[in-house]
């Protein structure tokens, strides 16, 4: 029985964790990053590079998923949700974590990415502390009380995720290297701006479950539903990958040529949101997947070449 115990907890951390989306959101960022200041610093960022990626991994996937899964869990949207990617981790509906021990993983959680903070503070000093503190606040208020940003249009796609991941990138670089420079920066903004519409794409199966939550979770996919029709549901993720498209060019032609590629992934990126059946939801999960896939590569291309 206790072996059985652990090995549900076990599973329980795995699917918590969801590997997929965390790679394409903070593993992406970092990488960028850290490939940037591999270039520039050489081996001398391996241990504080792999420090900060366990801080990121932990900070995305168990601390900032445990308090989503329970809030969303208690407003009824997950209960009902149809998506499979999407409806959070799952973790309660398949009886591998209750709340409480999410409680417990997202306070352990904490004091790990306080622990990591105070490592990076006493080498780079106070503004580790603060994009710390961000990046814990982004994590409590995107599903929490009192604010639940992510029940409200666009608030909790740009303050909890495009900003998150703006500050990510920049306190990445500067924690590795000491120092700032626009092209990691920028390639940082490009690449949230692409998750954003991956991050639409990944609220559409869920809708309807989430507009029968208490209180109503009002995403952005679930706004353009309400206002105009299960037509226009996709339009969200069309437009942040637009927005993406628009500053890849920018870093083309001002600032280095591999933005030109950054370009290409959002068109893709346009491409699959703009032909999703946003009521079939087999058909979102493979165009979810696709982007999945583009996003992860776009970054790992980056990596081979800047560090080539």
């Amino acid at each position: 029985m206790k072996n059985i115990v652990i090995q549900r907890k076990i599973l329980g951390l795995w699917t918590l964790m969801r590997f997929m989306p965390v790679l394409t959101f903070s593993g992406s960022i970092v990488l960028i990053n850290i490939s940037y200041a591999w270039q520039k610093a050489g081996p001398a960022i391996l241990k504080p590079a792999l420090i900060l990626a366990a801080g990121a991994l932990t900070m995305n996937s168990f601390l900032a998923h445990s308090l989503n899964d329970m809030e969303d869990w208690r407003s009824g949207t997950d209960r009902v949700s149809r998506g499979i990617l999407s409806g959070g981790s799952k973790v309660i509906k398949y009886g591998l974590l209750n709340r409480l021990e999410l409680g417990e993983i997202a306070m352990a959680a904490f004091i790990f990415s306080l622990g990591i903070g105070t490592y990076f503070y006493h080498i780079r000093g106070p503004l580790v502390l603060a994009a710390l503190a961000f990046g814990i606040f982004a994590a409590w208020v995107y599903t929490c009380p009192p604010l639940r940003l992510a029940y409200r249009p666009f608030l909790g796609e740009w303050i909890c995720l495009w900003l998150s991941g703006t500050v990510l990138s920049t306190a990445s670089y500067f924690v590795l290297t000491g120092g700032f420079d626009i092209f990691p920066f920028f390639a940082g903004v490009v690449q949230s701006t692409l998750v954003l519409g991956w991050l639409m794409q990944h609220h559409v199966p869920d809708i309807s479950a989430d507009l029968s939550a208490a209180p109503v979770k009002l995403t952005t996919p679930a706004y353009f539903y309400l206002r105009w029709g299960p037509r226009y549901a996709m339009m969200p993720s069309v437009m942040y990958f637009v927005l993406a498209l628009v500053l890849s060019i920018a870093g083309y032609y001002y600032i280095h040529p591999v933005f030109l590629g950054m370009a290409f992934v959002a068109i893709l990126g346009i491409l699959a949101a703009a032909s999703t059946k946003s009521q079939d939801v087999m058909d979102v999960t493979r165009k979810q997947l696709f982007t999945t896939v583009l996003i992860i590569i776009n970054s790992m291309v980056f990596m081979i070449y800047i560090t080539l």
